[in-house]
C-alpha cells in the first residue's frame, strides 16, 4: 500500500501485464474463435482451444488446443485426434469441471461446395489439455452448431459437477448433460442426448449456471430486437418457457453495411453481428451483454436480474456498460463475461476504429466489484491494435467477406481475468494471450472526485493510473501516488477553511498533483 498511515477504504481497478503469442502459425493456419478456461484446481494450468484453418480462402478448418502450466506465459500446442471420416471442426467451446477434467465442444465437419455439419461431440482431457480421448457423440444432426459448454463447479449447488451443452443456429434449442465426468450424456428428464428445449428458435445460445445450480440460456436471433432467455431449477430435468426478457435491442444486423448477406462495420470486410453472452455475479445475479447500435455506433448494453434470473432490474432494454465513456468512431463489439473468484465481474470486447490513420481492432477489459451495478472504464489489454484485414480468411469462400471470429476466450482465476484473442501484430492471424489482474489499492478517504480518481493502483511494480482534469495520466513504477495521495489529503483537510489563503492552497496542491503525474509520464 502506498501511503499506510493514511486513512484508508480500498478502490479496485485492473492492471494488464505483457501480451503472450500462444501460437505460431504458417500464413494459412490463421487462427479465431478462441476459448480459454481456468483449472478450479490448478490455476496455473489453462486451456485454450480456437479455429485453426487448413484454407482460408475455401473456409475450411479444423480446432486445435494448446495449454499452460505456467499461468499463461508459456504455451504448448496439443491438437486433439480427429477421427476418421471427419474432414474439419468448427466452434470450440471449453470447460473445467470441478475434479479438473477438461471438456472440449466441437462440431466435425464435411468439406464439400460449402462446410456441413457433422454433428455435436465432446472430448474430454484429464490431463490439463495435454492429451485428449476420443470424442463422445452428445447428437448426429448436420444442423447442430453455435455450441456452448458450462460445468457446475458451485460446491452448495446440489448438481455440484455435472456437465451442461447447449447449442442451436437458427434452429430449436438442444441440450445435453453428463453426471459422470462425461462418460455418458443425456438431454432433458430422461430423453436422449441432445433433446430440444422447446420448439422456439434459437441462435449462438449462452449459458451460465448459478451458485444455487440453476442452468440459464440466453440468445438474439439476429436481426430481431429480443433477448430470450430460459432457466432450469431441477438440473436439466425441465426447463421453464422460453420468453423475452431483454427486448428493443438494436441488432447489428439491422443497422450495418451488408455485404453478400453478411453486415460488417464501416471501413472494414470482417463480418459482425450481435450476439448475447452471460455470467453469474454474487448474490444469484445473472448478467446479459451483447453488442447494439442504438447509439449509431456499437456499444455494450447489459441487463441484470437477481434472485436466479426472477427479478429484472431496469429499463427492459438495458442499460449501457460504460456510460459517460466516450470513444467517438470507436465500435465496441463482441462483449465477453465471466465471474473471478473474488466475485470480481470480468467485461471483454473489441473495440474497432481509426487508430492512428489505420481501421484496427484493440481489446479492453473492465470489471465491476459492485455485483454488476457498475463497470470500470476498460483498459488496454493489447500492447497494441491489430489490423482485422491482415491475414483474414474469406467467411465461407466470398472474397468480399472475411472472417476474423465472432467471440474470444475469457475466463477467470481467483482475482484475475484470462483474455485470449485473435491477433496480427506477426502478419499472421494468432493467438495472443494476457491477464488482467483485480487489484486493490488503499486511498484517502473523501477523495475529491473532480481532481484525480485512482483507476488502477500500486501493484507489484508500483505502476498505476490517475485521471487529472479527466485526463488519464499513467504513474510509473516509483514513488509519485504516494506524493498524489498526500495532496489528496491535503486538499481534504484544507477545503473546509472558507478563506482566499485557503483557496489558493488548494489551487497549489492541485498543481503539484498534476505536475506530479506529467512528470510521471516523462
Amino acid at each position: 500500500m502506498p501511503c499506510p498511515t493514511l486513512p484508508v477504504f480500498q478502490r479496485y481497478g485492473l492492471v494488464a501485464s505483457t501480451d503472450v503469442q500462444i501460437t505460431s502459425s504458417a500464413v494459412n493456419e490463421s487462427r479465431s474463435e478462441s476459448v480459454v478456461g481456468v483449472n478450479p484446481t490448478n490455476p496455473q494450468n489453462l486451456i485454450c482451444a480456437s479455429k485453426k484453418f487448413i484454407d482460408p480462402q475455401k473456409y475450411h478448418f479444423t480446432i486445435s488446443t494448446s495449454y499452460s502450466i505456467d499461468g499463461g506465459q508459456s504455451w504448448t500446442e496439443s491438437q486433439p485426434n480427429m477421427p476418421a471420416g471427419w474432414d474439419g471442426m468448427t466452434d470450440p467451446d471449453l470447460t473445467f469441471d470441478h475434479l479438473g477434467n477438461a471438456y472440449l465442444i466441437v462440431e466435425p465437419l464435411k468439406f464439400g461446395v460449402d462446410i456441413t455439419g457433422m454433428g455435436m461431440y465432446v472430448y474430454k482431457s484429464s490431463d490439463g489439455g495435454k492429451t485428449w480421448a476420443e470424442p463422445v457423440q452428445l447428437h448426429p444432426d448436420s444442423t447442430d452448431d453455435k455450441q456452448w459448454i458450462d460445468s457446475d463447479t458451485n460446491p452448495g449447488s446440489p448438481y455440484y459437477g455435472a456437465v451442461y451443452a447447449v447449442w442451436g443456429a437458427n434452429t430449436p434449442l438442444r441440450f445435453a448433460r453428463s453426471t459422470d465426468q462425461g462418460k455418458t450424456w443425456k438431454g432433458v428428464g430422461n430423453s436422449a442426448s441432445g433433446t430440444q428445449v422447446s420448439n422456439d428458435i434459437c441462435f449462438a445460445p449462452s449459458l451460465c449456471i448459478g451458485p444455487d445450480g440453476v442452468i440459464h440460456v440466453s440468445w438474439h436471433l439476429p436481426g430481431t430486437s429480443n433477448i430470450m432467455h430460459t432457466r432450469s431449477t431441477d438440473g436439466g430435468n425441465s426447463f421453464e418457457p422460453v420468453t423475452a426478457k431483454i427486448a428493443g435491442v438494436s441488432s447489428l444486423t439491422n443497422f450495418l453495411p451488408n455485404t453478400d448477406g453478411w453486415p460488417h462495420f464501416p471501413n472494414a470486410t470482417f463480418r459482425v453481428m450481435t450476439i448475447v453472452t452471460s455470467c453469474m455475479a454474487a448474490g444469484d445475479r445473472l448478467l446479459i451483454a451483447w453488442a447494439d447500435y442504438r447509439e449509431n455506433v456499437s456499444r455494450i448494453y447489459y441487463r441484470i436480474a437477481t434472485n436466479g434470473g426472477t427479478n429484472w432490474l431496469g429499463s427492459n432494454s438495458g442499460q449501457a456498460l460504460l456510460p459517460g465513456y466516450f470513444e467517438p468512431g470507436q465500435h465496441h463489439f463482441h462483449p465477453q463475461l465471466t465471474t473471478a473468484a473474488n466475485q470480481a465481474v470480468g467485461c471483454a470486447f473489441y473495440d474497432f476504429g481509426l487508430k492512428t490513420a489505420k481501421y484496427t481492432i484493440d481489446v479492453k477489459l473492465c470489471e465491476s466489484c459492485n455485483d454488476g451495478d457498475s463497470f470500470s472504464y476498460p483498459i488496454n489489454v493489447t500492447d497494441s491494435p491489430w489490423d482485422p484485414a491482415i491475414n483474414a480468411p474469406w467467411s465461407h469462400g466470398d472474397p468480399n467477406v472475411t472472417f476474423i471470429g465472432e467471440y474470444f476466450g475469457l475466463s477467470a482465476s481467483y482475482d484475475s481475468f484470462a483474455v485470449v484473442w485473435t491477433d496480427t501484430r506477426t502478419g499472421v492471424q494468432e493467438l495472443f494471450f494476457d491477464k488482467g489482474s483485480v487489484i486493490a489499492m488503499s486511498v484517502p478517504p473523501h477523495v475529491p472526485a473532480e481532481v484525480a480518481t485512482i483507476l488502477a493502483g500500486v501493484v507489484q511494480d508500483g505502476g498505476g493510473l490517475v485521471i487529472v482534469d479527466h485526463k488519464i495520466i499513467r504513474i510509473p513504477p516509483w514513488d509519485p501516488v504516494i506524493d498524489i495521495l498526500n495532496a489528496l489529503v491535503a486538499i481534504d483537510s484544507v477545503k473546509e477553511i472558507r478563506n482566499r489563503e485557503a483557496a489558493r492552497a488548494i489551487a497549489a496542491l492541485r498543481a503539484v498533483i498534476a505536475d506530479v503525474a506529467k512528470q510521471g509520464t516523462k
